[in-house]
């Protein structure tokens, strides 16, 4: 469900930090100040998640944002990245360009570092279907970087599924299927020679 947030954005540019003490650590809604000024159109929160992705021991922020961009491109959504700072304030880590824009929601988790940013399809009558993208901190670039991204379409009524997930570090593919319950896991080898980073990311193309 989304959050309407009635905050007018400040014109703070990327990257600054805002002097608050640690006990005063920014709200989800206040994080907004954080964005850049031609971002102001991005006045909801869909979803966020908390925890250290790059490393420096204090919590930083993902968050799902979108807002009306009141021309014929329609709704924009943005993956933003907020770092805590050690004076109790967030800067902008990363904003990407227009995100994946499911059917049904989305999902967030920092895991052991790295964000786990789940797009969902499909997810009624039994059937389950999205795509789980893998993100992890790049000390070099300052950035988040896709290392991984999963699969997953479930029918329980027919008892068929398939699942896929691609390691972008090693370049390895694994696919499984289920099917009339018989299950095959087959494992290749794909050609990858780069991987993008989510500052100005376009997650449809």
């Amino acid at each position: 469900m989304m959050r309407i947030c009635s905050l007018v954005v400040g014109p703070l540019l990327l990257g600054l930090a805002l002097p608050l003490a640690a006990a005063e650590r920014l709200d989800p809604q206040q994080m907004f100040l954080q964005l850049r000024p031609d971002l102001g159109h991005l006045q909801f929160l869909w979803t966020q998640a908390e925890g250290d992705l790059n490393g420096d021991g204090m919590a930083d922020v993902a968050m799902l944002l979108t807002g009306s961009t009141g021309t014929d491109a329609g709704r924009d959504e943005r993956l933003v990245i907020l770092a805590g700072t050690p004076a109790g304030g967030y800067r902008v880590l990363s904003v990407s360009a227009d995100f994946c824009h499911p059917s049904k929601f989305y999902n967030l988790e920092i895991r052991r570092g790295a964000l786990l940013v789940e797009t969902v399809e499909t997810a009624d009558g039994g059937r389950w279907g999205s795509t789980t993208r893998r993100f992890r901190y790049n000390a070099g670039r300052q950035d988040l970087e896709l290392i991984g991204e999963d699969t997953r379409s479930e029918d329980e009524s027919s008892g068929e599924a398939e699942r896929g997930s691609t390691n972008f570090l090693t370049g390895q593919h694994v696919s499984t299927t289920r099917s009339k319950g018989k299950t095959q896991t087959t494992t290749r080898q794909l050609g990858i020679t780069a991987r993008p980073f989510l500052n100005g990311w376009d997650c449809g193309r």
